[in-house]
């Protein structure tokens, strides 16, 4: 990785870090925006190929269920509550703390895969993805557990429905 890519990665990882300490609405439709963004970002950056070794292979299923196992922790352990009729969640100091681990255990395993002359292809973007990938199943699952509580699946505020036609009551 470059001293730009590093810098942007760091940059990237600190927004998420910051966006999981604060808390935000739980919506359907928008679940999955911050996981486009890193996965669109990671895959204009570049810096990934396709496997064609054992050990290549090996290390991406690894760096995969890596992604997905954090992912369905991090959605479990994340505080999702209603209040004043919309559905809140906020991450913990563990979801933070597995996400920063995550992170630092892709970066070592592309480190090892690089001094153990098994890939040097693997980069910013393939890391990105992989965040992409965790927080898609964190996402669905924080949406799960929110949708009982009231989250709304799309619209605008439900505590002020102006221009929202799926909100208004019909007149009777």
């Amino acid at each position: 990785m470059s001293v730009n890519e590093i810098i942007i990665l760091v940059l990237m990882v600190g927004y998420a870090i910051y966006r999981q300490t604060q808390r935000h609405e739980v919506v359907g439709d928008t679940r999955f925006k911050l996981a486009i963004v890193y996965g669109i970002v990671g895959l204009v950056v570049g810096g990934y190929h396709v496997p064609d070794t054992g050990w290549e292979i090996g290390f991406l299923v690894a760096s995969l269920g890596l992604s997905v196992i954090v992912g369905l922790l991090r959605g479990n352990h994340t505080k999702v509550w209603n209040e004043g009729g919309r559905v809140l969640s906020q991450g913990t100091t563990f979801t933070i703390s597995l996400f920063v681990l995550m992170v630092l255990a892709k970066v070592g395993l592309g480190t090892v895969a690089y001094f153990a002359d098994i890939s040097d292809s693997g980069g910013f973007g393939e890391i990105l993805l992989m965040v992409a990938l965790m927080m898609v199943f964190q996402a669905q699952i924080i949406w799960r557990r929110a949708e009982p509580l009231g989250a709304r699946h799309h619209g605008t505020d439900p505590v002020d429905p102006t221009g929202t036609p799926d909100l208004v009551q019909p007149r009777s």
